[in-house]
């Protein structure tokens, strides 16, 4: 049974999209177009690489879906998917790192929200307790975003990483 039932939903243009489970090997090729249609900067600040062919040439690693524990949910329009959230269980199911990606051509337009909000809720659902984040300090946008949602996070002692947590009611 999927943890994320699919929704159809408006981002702030009016245009509709469809929230669902991603499908391994039927989105594969999906997926590596949304990668491509990613600049270098938003790729360092989801996987920390640049190359979109890099990413696209292993989707296989990319988009490793081990049942019961590792949950893919995309933005799917037309065939297209134009983000996604995880969450990736730990032993035990307690916690979750947890993490959202949206193509360039779809930010700013509410996707980055439907898509965590969305994941926080199955998240609860699962029964997970503490969500983690790992956040390049580039990424001011996800800072800011997952700050309104109750994620309180400090940086390594480095400061080349911010990581997030937040505990579940």
């Amino acid at each position: 049974m999927s943890v994320f039932a699919p929704q159809r939903v408006r981002l702030r243009d009016g245009s509709e999209v469809v929230l669902r489970c991603f499908r391994p090997g039927e989105d594969m090729a999906a997926w590596c177009e949304m990668i491509r249609s990613c600049s270098r900067e938003t790729l360092w600040r989801r996987f920390e690489l640049r190359s979109p062919e890099a990413i696209a040439s292993k989707p296989e690693e990319f988009c490793r879906c081990e049942p019961g524990s590792d949950h893919i949910l995309v933005a799917e329009r037309g065939g297209k998917i134009l983000g996604e959230a995880r969450l990736c269980l730990f032993p035990g199911g307690e916690a979750a790192e947890f993490c959202v990606l949206v193509a360039d051509p779809w930010q700013g337009l509410g996707l980055g929200s439907l898509l965590t909000d969305t994941a926080l809720g199955a998240a609860r659902r699962l029964g997970v307790r503490r969500l983690v984040v790992e956040v390049v300090p580039e990424n001011v946008t996800i800072v800011r975003l997952l700050e309104k949602r109750g994620f309180t996070f400090r940086r390594d002692p480095d400061g080349r990483i911010f990581f997030g947590e937040k505990h579940l009611d």
